[in-house]
């Protein structure tokens, strides 16, 4: 479970002897490839050329197909997809938020420890391969369905692989624009000589618009001028088409890459089917170097692109399995030995958990469907090298599915410990707080150092090592124990390779570390085991193997259990424990282990607090045996429950702890009690465990452990002084400090003590410093703090660090591994802070404003105020209540065979500005391997459809251009009553304010309510209180569409160090949170509200005239409703209107609308003389002498007679006006361009209306007047325009465009142009602006 293995990387292509492909599967468990190919199209069989879809492609072009492929109808009801072989085995996966830029996630490999490839059908596309009955293919003119479906590459490719590929495209681009303005400066010029030689050395006015467009067109080529966020602005990158279709046995996919539609020359083999049937796999393009493999699913209704997220999963796959075949001339295979991964005769299940949709962020449902996909392959082995701090160990969804996989179906689960270290408890979910997986944490050793990274390991002219002599854990890679005092770490092994990463890095091997890198090792060695396992026919369980590498590993001086678990894994020793224990069955049990007098029944004991560690304490340990999983109830595992009795010796490894000798442990389980005192201890970390031994057979090792860890803080002190340091090569210290009560934040001094003036070695010496609290119900990351430091001699530096009072603070300090010369430090601890009561400040609108506490216990301090709101929140509700429905073929859980269902909530929103959001899903966010959901999922679109973003367990902000915008929300569960109370869950948009504000604070409330003097600086002595009240913002001050329920919030600083507060110079972490609840504001009144009424004649038309004429306006209303309308309604408008006309034949309103049907964008073509005929008819019946003179004269605003002549001479002129450009553009699209009757419609429409660019409501006819004056520059000047609001500014006009339609008449304009590289762009972007559905989950 990884980021995905490239198919074509080197060292992962083949098994050593030539025993077929060693990649078995790929499998994007994302979804982040899913393509929806549920467009349907026909392909017709065109003799000499092949199987042609008409318009079938992108952009309006045919696609032509091999004619030699073999097209069928498609099944009319679904079959079951093939069973997979038996010896389908290894599996990949992977950890993210790794301390190294290298090590973004860790992969799963698993070994397929058979030799024999998978059975698997053809690719022989011909007539032979087909299943009787089949039909007669190369006949002109025969039909077969097809499916389409399009993806983006950018939305495929890594982050790294995008960013390369648009800068080659910017180069070519940057190129073709220089190209073109080279010409248009040539056109300039030469307009430049003609003016000054003419004779009047001045334009006409012809001519400066000749000028004009020129120049339009320069603005684009050199100048770039296009609205802000216009897509010609942005590369969309490479766009691929694909075709589906059925072969008559199989679902297959051709992949356009260069969306040429011309496919005829595309291989057969290239008509992918499922990776694991063929092994069959593409490539983008060379300049991409990235290939992909597919997987259909749904009846070929979904296609999967399978493209790796990151270099990551190729890497750990390399670590664990990599075989490089011999290179031409070399004799044997032995020859690239030391580049071979630890098993390379182990295949590969590739299983992507990195969604390229959030930068190879694993989720989970991918999780999910990865187990489920381990579980169909017959896996033996996973390594996930993934995982993310938690907030409960050993719980949640994932944990439990997990567990299944290796107690029902016996695969051996191993993951990484994480990479956030060298505090303790920094071991990630799932591998370092879930027992079931096997945890492992990263080892270097100085052969590592020396070779790998080129890191000196000793001092030529002194000896002095410069690296541990036995090695060590790197200082990132995380330690144990677990929140509940379970090791957390189960053994260690090298975290570091140099092997195989995928081609479109341009490179075949590559450097990574992390614990990402030491899970596969183990993986391998695993995998090592069990093939030589099954060649001896030794059973082997998850539960033996685990206790077999644990108690034969080996313990490496200078590294605590905490680091390095059992220690470094010895497979030699682990294989001889299997064959010695090979009888024994006892072997097979696991055993659980809880502290059940504690809160929370944790799996260890942990104290860490003072008053805990002070005395002495009894507790009662419950050990479990469990036979496979709890629900198996065959004959066999229920009397093995039944017959179960065990004799185990309890052994305590230190004095302080002591346990009974002996425990009779049967099936149900039993108690013990052990004491552990602490009082004694130094302080520091102290580790114990109590070892339990098989009584029959103790040289075996333990069969359980119960593990202890004491953490002894030093004494409370305000100010401590840790005194002058030394650090020899890859050391940690650790101090455990004593929060004081009323402490917010600790000073940490550290000062290099070398003398500049005295030490001739002025090269910096590198220290990490880190430090963590472990707060209920919070993962370590939620408080800690970590730095690295290059100290020059001499240096002092602070770091403030936020604190929660009467919590054991750890204040890790450690030389990394290659760092070369010691530290020699002096460290000291300054707690500082003040208590705020209440801790988070919240005010409701109406002027109430936040009353705040302050009390400082610590010393003297000054108070000033520092308040200011920096985001805004909103909340949405679902549009309607959600739907349920299942998920698809690939979200049937194994056990039980349950379905996972998808509930899904769709929210509106609009986006004033353009700007970032984040969207927030309080119930569901900031868990992932501990929630008890599946996953959930936020994709956003615009009001278009077109994929924006995405988000999940930690959102991260997505780009909304302004306008309409659209959030769909996934949860996913097998069980629908848990997502039928989610069906109306409310969500939150985030915002970073464009510019903070700033809270006024004030010393009273009295000065608060009438902004009174505010509050000033002063000393708030040691002991002593004051009170200090911060006011609700302005209204003014809040954001454009701020409404009532809305909050703002930010973070408010109370202490003013000045010059003399090291560190920050207030409190860190941006202090104490505060909130504005916004509340309703009287709206201030439009100038319209208040302008002064129209005067108005009294109404003294009969009973009878009025009824007759709110019956026409009804008619017309409803007549006018037709308008946009479709099928029968449209067809019966032309009949109505008929009739109307008989009634009134001279209303204009009704002729109007008359007129605006036959000028609808469907009629129009085919009724142009309509257009003009009905337009005709307005305009005589309009008086323009009569409408000239009134509007040549103003009139009497306070005469209600002349007040309603306006009135009607104002309707009348906008009826005029637009029956003069409709008719207008009728004409144009008549008349030739010779016989000048377009330019007669356009002046005779230019004596009441301006007919240029800044008239939007008759853009559509400006567009048609540049067009014929071939001033495209002007066209695309204009159209640019358009495009900032979408087209909206054209709404009411004649014509309203949408943004498709200005897409369209933009590529329209560049192609006569000639500008391919715009018109390239455009039309991939028409083509991604408007998708016919949302883009999948």
């Amino acid at each position: 479970l990884d980021t995905g293995i490239d198919p074509g990387a080197i060292g992962l292509g083949s098994l050593p002897d030539h025993k077929g492909r060693k990649l078995v599967h790929v499998s994007d468990c994302t979804g982040s490839g899913d393509v929806d190919m549920s467009t349907e199209s026909e392909a017709v069989y065109v003799q000499g050329k092949g199987w042609v879809i008409e318009k079938g492609g992108l952009f309006g072009r045919e696609i032509v197909l091999n004619p030699a492929l073999r097209l069928n109808p498609f099944p009319t009801a679904q079959t079951s997809k093939d069973s997979v072989g038996d010896d389908l085995v290894i599996v990949q996966d992977a950890q993210t938020r790794s301390e190294d830029e290298n090590d973004r996630g860790n992969n799963f490999f698993e070994d397929d420890l058979t030799t024999s490839s998978p059975p698997m059908s053809t690719n022989d596309l011909t007539e032979s391969s087909l299943p009787g009955g089949a039909p007669a293919y190369n006949v002109p003119g025969t039909k077969m369905p097809v499916r389409l479906g399009y993806k983006r590459a950018y939305e495929l490719f890594p982050k790294k692989l995008a960013d390369r590929v648009r800068s080659h495209h910017k180069t070519q681009f940057e190129d073709s624009q220089h190209q073109h303005a080279v010409t248009v400066r040539s056109q300039l010029s030469a307009w430049e000589l003609k003016v000054s030689s003419s004779k009047s050395k001045k334009p006409t006015q012809e001519e400066l618009r000749e000028k004009e467009d020129l120049q339009a067109r320069l603005d684009i080529l050199e100048g770039m001028k296009f609205p802000e966020g216009d897509v010609l602005m942005e590369d969309p990158g490479p766009l691929y088409q694909l075709i589906s279709f059925y072969d008559g046995a199989e679902y297959r996919v051709i992949v356009d890459t260069e969306g040429k539609g011309d496919l005829r020359n595309v291989p057969l083999d290239m008509a992918l089917t499922d990776y694991y049937k063929e092994g069959k796999y593409g490539m983008f393009s060379s300049v991409d170097m990235c290939n992909y493999a597919v997987n259909l699913y749904d009846g070929g209704k979904v296609v999967s692109i399978v493209v790796d997220s990151s270099p990551h999963g190729s890497h750990v796959g390399g670590i664990a399995a990599a075989f490089f075949p011999p290179k031409e001339g070399e004799e044997n295979e032995d020859d690239e030995g030391d580049a071979h991964g630890v098993a390379p005769g182990a295949k590969l299940v590739s299983l992507k958990i990195g969604d390229s949709r959030l930068g190879s962020m694993e989720t989970g449902s991918a999780l999910s469907r990865a187990l489920i996909e381990a579980v169909k392959h017959k896996c033996d082995v996973i390594n996930l090298s993934f995982g993310e701090g938690c907030v409960l160990p050993n719980r949640g969804r994932f944990i439990q599915l997990a567990e299944e996989l290796v107690t029902k179906y016996g695969i051996v689960f191993v993951s990484s410990a994480g990479n956030n270290g060298p505090c303790l408890s920094t071991v990630g979910a799932p591998g370092g707080t879930s027992e079931a997986l096997i945890s492992v944490s990263a080892f270097v050793s100085q052969a590592m150092a020396q070779a790998m990274y080129s890191v000196r390991t000793k001092d030529s002219k002194t000896g002095e090592d410069l690296t541990a002599v036995g090695g060590s854990t790197y200082a990132w890679s995380s330690v144990g124990p677990t929140a509940d005092g379970s090791v957390g770490v189960d053994l260690t092994a090298p975290g570091g390779a140099i092997t195989c990463v995928p081609n479109w890095l341009l490179q075949k091997n590559q450097l990574m570390n992390g614990t990402s890198m030491s899970s596969p090792n183990v993986a391998g060695c695993i995998a090592l085991l069990l093939s030589a396992a099954k060649a001896e026919g030794i059973k082997v369980t998850p539960a033996r193997l685990k206790r077999a590498i644990m108690n034969s590993a080996k313990v490496m001086d200078g590294l605590s259990c905490l680091q390095q678990g059992s220690g470094m894994i010895q497979v030699a020793k682990a294989w001889e424990y299997l064959k010695n224990s090979k009888d024994d069955t006892c072997e097979d049990i696991t055993y659980k282990v809880n502290i059940i007098d504690s809160p929370g029944q944790p799996r260890g004991v942990y104290l860490r607090q003072p008053e805990d560690v002070s005395v002495k304490q009894t507790f009662t340990v419950n050990v479990q045996a469990l036979f496979a999983s709890e629900d198996t109830v065959d004959i066999e595992t229920q009397r093995k429950r039944v017959e179960f009795e065990m004799k185990f010796a309890l052994q305590s490894t230190v004095s302080w702890v002591q346990a009974p000798d002996y425990l009779m442990l049967m099936n149900n389980g039993r108690s013990f009690k052990i004491t552990i005192d602490p009082t004694k201890l130094d302080a520091g970390v102290h580790t114990a465990k109590i070892l339990a031994y098989d009584s029959n057979a103790p040289e075996s090792g333990p069969r359980f452990f119960v593990p202890i860890t004491i953490l002894k803080p030093l004494a409370e002190n305000p100010s401590l002084a840790l005194g002058k340091l030394e650090f020899a090569p890859s050391e940690t210290k650790r101090y455990f400090l004593t929060v004081p009560k009323g402490a917010s934040w600790m000073d940490v001094t550290i000062k290099d003590c070398r003398e500049t003036k005295m030490d001739k070695d002025l090269s910096t010496r590198q220290l990490v410093v880190h430090t963590v609290q472990m707060l209920p119900h919070m993962a370590y990351r939620d408080a800690e703090a970590k730095r690295r430091m290059n100290l020059s001699p001499s240096q002092e530096t602070v770091m403030s660090i936020p604190v929660h009072p009467g919590v054991t603070a750890e204040l890790a300090l450690a030389r990394d591994w290659s760092a070369v010369g010691s530290p020699s430090i002096k460290v000291s601890v300054d707690f500082r802070g003040i208590t705020v009561t209440p801790s988070t400040l919240t005010m409701l609108s109406g002027g109430g404003g936040a009353r705040a506490q302050l009390s400082s216990n610590m010393r003297d301090e000054f108070i000033l105020p520092s308040a200011k709101l920096t985001t805004w929140k909103t909340p949405i509700s679902p549009v309607s209540e959600g739907l349920i429905s299942p998920c698809d073929e690939r979200d049937v859980l194994i056990t039980g065979n349950k379905q996972i269902y998808q509930l899904v909530l769709t929210y509106e929103f609009e986006q004033k500005t353009s700007g970032n959001i984040t969207p927030r899903a309080p119930a569901l966010q900031g868990y992932l391997y501990e929630s008890g959901f599946e996953s959930q999922m936020m994709l956003v679109f615009d009001e278009d459809k077109r994929y924006l973003g995405a988000a999940d367990s930690w959102p991260t902000e997505v780009n909304v251009a302004k306008g309409k915008a659209c959030i769909r929300l996934q949860i996913r569960h097998d069980d629908v009553t848990k997502l039928e109370k989610l069906k109306d869950l409310s969500i939150w948009i985030e915002r970073k304010l464009s510019k903070d504000i700033a809270l006024s604070a004030y010393p009273t409330h009295n000065s608060m309510v009438a902004s009174g003097p505010a509050f000033k600086r002063r000393s708030l002595r040691k002991g002593g209180s004051t009170t200090v009240f911060l006011k609700e913002p302005a209204s003014s001050d809040l954001p454009t569409g701020c409404k009532c329920g809305d909050v703002l919030s930010g973070s408010t600083t109370f202490v003013d160090g000045g010059r003399n507060l090291a560190g920050l110079g207030k409190e860190p972490g941006g202090g104490f949170p505060v909130k504005f609840v916004v509340g309703n504001y009287l709206q201030k009144k439009d100038e319209k509200d208040t302008a002064a009424k129209t005067a108005e004649l009294p109404d003294e038309r009969s009973a009878t005239v009025k009824m007759e004429e709110a019956i026409r306006s009804l008619k017309v209303g409803e007549l006018n409703s037709l308008l946009e309308k479709s099928g029968d309604e449209a067809e019966a408008f032309e009949e109505v209107y008929k009739m109307f006309l008989t009634e009134y034949p001279n209303h204009i309103p009704l002729l109007m609308a008359g007129l605006k049907y036959y000028d609808h964008k469907d009629r129009r073509e085919k009724s142009l003389s309509e257009v003009v005929d009905a337009a005709d008819t307005v305009i005589d019946l309009v008086n323009e002498g009569d409408l000239a003179m009134h509007f040549g004269t103003s009139h009497d605003k306070e005469d209600p007679e002349s007040c309603k002549e306006q009135k009607d001479m104002e309707e009348k002129k906008v009826f005029l006006i637009e029956a003069l450009a409709r008719k207008a553009r009728a004409v144009g699209d008549i008349s030739p361009e010779e016989n000048g009757a377009f330019e007669n419609a356009l002046k005779h429409l230019s004596k009441w209306d301006t007919v240029d660019a800044s008239n939007k409501k008759l853009a559509a006819l400006v567009l048609q007047k540049f067009g014929k004056a071939q001033r495209l520059g002007s066209q695309l000047k204009l159209l640019n325009e358009l495009l900032k609001n979408n087209g909206n500014d054209t709404k009411g006009g004649i014509c309203p465009l949408t943004k498709i339609d200005l897409l369209e008449k933009r590529t329209e304009v560049l192609k006569n142009l000639n500008y391919s590289h715009l018109v390239d762009r455009n039309e991939k972007w028409k083509a991604i602006s408007s998708p016919k559905d949302y883009a999948p989950f």
